[in-house]
């Protein structure tokens, strides 16, 4: 059965537990039940409606839940619409030790019949490195890849042929540097 979740604060909550848990049908019970629902994990692609979010959700939680810590939360709620955009904070084991990478989200949440849904969750990479510093890009690369890998870890996810984000410096069989979830 369906926990009702009076507050988009709550919905949210519900979303990184079931992140935390692994649990793909705890997940799917957030979403919004609409076409239009949408989600971006960072360095992924735009996947629109359920049944695309639930592939990608069984993918990440095939390798384990996703311990992610939440800050910055900054707010706006109409009667129906809410709108946070925070910092998701997860600790990951990579090449180069544990460490913490910073991801920038944006969940919207929408009220049907008293109860907050998820309708967009978008995450991208925090990456507040001088971009003209080739080494410290190099290195943010490296670090988004071995957090991708441990996130996917044993999921068997790899970049189509054809994908847009592909480049001469990029092996196009490889993960796209910062996938985390």
């Amino acid at each position: 059965m369906h926990r009702r979740h009076p507050t988009a604060e709550a919905a949210e909550h519900a979303f990184y537990a079931a992140m935390a848990a692994g649990d793909l049908e705890r997940m799917m019970t957030l979403w919004a039940d609409d076409d239009a629902a949408v989600c971006n994990h960072p360095g992924g692609p735009r996947l629109i409606g359920l049944q695309a979010i639930r592939a990608s959700f069984r993918e990440i939680f095939a390798g384990g839940g996703v311990q992610i810590a939440t800050a910055e939360v900054q707010a706006f709620r109409t009667a129906d619409v809410a709108v946070h955009s925070l910092i998701e904070r997860i600790a990951v084991d990579g090449r180069g030790g544990s460490e913490v990478v910073e991801v920038i989200v944006t969940n919207v949440f929408v009220r049907t019949g008293g109860d907050w849904r998820i309708l967009v969750h978008h995450a991208g990479i925090f990456d507040s490195a001088d971009e003209s510093d080739a080494e410290e890009e190099d290195e943010s690369d490296d670090r988004q890849l071995a957090i991708w890998e441990h996130a996917h870890s044993g999921s068997g996810i790899r970049a189509e042929e054809g994908d847009d984000d592909t480049s001469p410096d990029i092996d196009p069989h490889r993960p796209p540097p910062g996938r985390l979830h």
